[in-house]
């Protein structure tokens, strides 16, 4: 039985601290979230908060802007909303003032790790050291705010068959992340949002509540867009079918996204059947996308960057609305009884591209460092251009396609993940030029026209001591893919800016389902048009797949 408070704070910051929050910290126990003081069960009743009109820089970080906090929380308030979404900040920016005016109205908030810049790309997905750190400094910089309420490690990145590779870096990274918190006495939960693709989505959803609890998500959130408008309802929608999927979950459940825009104005009869005895029971609530009106037009009020001025719509009227009209009623924490059992990893199929009970390994900073440190033959500068990085995916690809590749590959479908695989491009490219390096016995040391370099004399003398390296989150021992099997594992081994209509981010994309058989999708990942299809980098890796890898030089 799963019974955690959820705390923002480390147990050292507490005892530190005389503050008093002003709002009450959340516990879940089963499949519920709880008010941890009056034992009454929590429903999320939010919306998604990431303005961008009016942005001046690539920087939208709502928390950030003080203008933009004071005029919204005051309307938040008048919404009747207990919570937000968002989806992109930037950690290195003071988020003090928001997250207090936002404390101190009762709104709790939940945060997505990723950012477009540092996610997991479903077309060539990656869970390296870049990405783990920018996620763990995030963390650090939110962890003093008692109103942080959750976080999302993935929105939509598995987003239809031949994208489900991704889906296991992005339990890898929930295990990563669960372990980091841990180690900082956090306990604030990690969840996943999913796109409800119906070929696809009862595998994502028992993929993330399957094996020991460090690698499963603490919660599932749901982004689905099939209530469009008054004609449809609970049955026509295929809500009673989400519905029916959750109904054993073991863990929380809410609609991460909601809204559907086809008809306008919206009047959110959905809101009846979620907050409901349709749906409450299995639900926690939802997050209706989203507040802002921006060119997707799903929007309830438009605003501007550092405006104080609103102008509310129709849609805000109505769902202003449909909030006030549903006083959900739950269990209390006390008589409660979870029940449920945790699901069963799905196993790998013609649709399902993941072996389940092996996750990628934890990235190492140090091992992928005393790896570098062997070479006899490397790259001369430590960064490349982009140009640089096509040539030197078209050199790996063709090294890789003559001799064994296998220390820096992956293949899912297999649970096959090389030891040096969590490295970067940059390194495990490195890696493979010294292979070839090696196999013609040191005669030339070259990578098309990208300069090299050759060492003498390396720091480590033996690449096979790097196995016992610490990763990432202080652990020694080889890297090794685990987390999702019996719950006897070790489990020590262990959304980027949402926006409909524009293509920023390599995390997901916003897939509206409006029918269980076809539902629009818009690929967001900037690197993806450089790779036809989701295949992960087998024993031998192609040109074409080398030259993704090196995309980000």
């Amino acid at each position: 039985m799963k019974f955690a408070t959820l705390a923002s704070a480390s147990l050292g910051a507490l005892c530190a601290s005389s503050v008093v929050a002003a709002i009450d910290p959340l516990t879940i126990k089963g499949s519920k979230w709880f008010n941890s003081k009056t034992g009454e069960q929590f429903y999320f009743k939010g919306v998604a908060y990431q303005p961008r009109t009016g942005l001046k820089s690539n920087n939208p970080d709502p928390l950030a802007d003080t203008v933009g906090c004071k005029r919204d929380v005051a309307v938040f308030k008048d919404l009747g909303i207990n919570s937000i979404r968002v989806y992109d900040v930037d950690y290195t920016n003071s988020h003090d003032e928001c997250m207090k005016l936002l404390e101190d109205a009762g709104i709790y908030v939940l945060l997505d790790m990723p950012s477009p810049q540092y996610s997991i790309n479903r077309a060539e997905p990656h869970w390296d050291h870049d990405t783990m750190s920018h996620w763990q400094a995030k963390v650090d910089a939110f962890a003093k705010y008692p109103n942080l309420v959750a976080w999302i490690a993935g929105n939509e990145v598995a987003n239809d068959v031949e994208t489900t590779p991704s889906a296991a870096f992005v339990k890898a990274a929930i295990r990563d992340m669960k372990a980091y918190l841990k180690t900082k006495d956090l306990t604030t939960p990690v969840g996943y949002a999913d796109n409800d693709d119906p070929k696809i989505r009862m595998n994502l959803i028992n993929f993330f509540n399957c094996g020991d609890e460090g690698s499963r998500a603490d919660f599932y959130g749901i982004n689905t867009y099939r209530w469009c408008g008054d004609e449809t309802d609970f049955k026509t929608s295929g809500y009673e079918d989400i519905t029916k999927n959750m109904t054993s979950y073991t863990i929380p459940s809410l609609l991460t996204e909601y809204g559907c825009n086809l008809v306008r104005p919206r009047t959110f009869s959905e809101v009846k059947s979620l907050y409901g005895t349709d749906m409450n029971s299995i639900f926690s609530g939802g997050i209706l996308y989203e507040y802002t009106e921006e060119d997707n037009e799903y929007g309830i009020v438009k605003v501007s960057f550092g405006d104080s001025k609103v102008e509310k719509n129709s849609d805000y009227d109505n769902f202003k609305k449909a909030l006030a009209g549903v006083k959900p009623q739950g269990v209390k924490m006390d008589s409660y009884k979870a029940s449920g059992k945790d699901s069963v990893c799905p196993a790998s199929s013609s649709v399902w591209h993941v072996k389940s009970d092996v996750l990628p390994p934890t990235p190492s900073q140090a091992r992928c460092q005393c790896m570098i440190d062997s070479l006899g033959c490397t790259f001369k500068n430590d960064k490349l251009s982009t140009a640089e990085g096509k040539l030197v995916g078209e050199v790996v690809g063709n090294i890789c396609g003559a001799t064994s590749c296998d220390e820096i590959s992956v293949d899912t479908a297999k649970g096959v993940y090389g030891d040096f695989s969590a490295c970067s491009s940059l390194q495990r490219s490195a890696w493979a030029v010294n292979k070839n390096y090696k196999n013609q016995n040191g005669a030339v040391c070259e990578a098309g026209d990208v300069e090299t370099k050759t060492v003498g004399s390396p720091k480590q003398d033996d690449v096979k001591k790097c196995l016992s390296e610490k990763d990432d989150n202080g652990v020694v021992g080889k890297p090794s893919g685990s987390g999702s099997g019996s719950k006897d594992d070790d489990k020590s081994s262990s959304s980027g800016s949402n926006s409909k209509d524009e293509d920023s981010s390599e995390e997901g994309d916003i897939n509206e389902n409006d029918s269980d058989e076809n539902s629009s999708d818009e690929d967001k990942d900037e690197d993806s048009d450089a790779s036809s299809g989701a295949s992960t980098v087998t024993a031998q890796l192609s040109a074409a797949v080398a030259a993704v890898l090196l995309l980000a030089f």
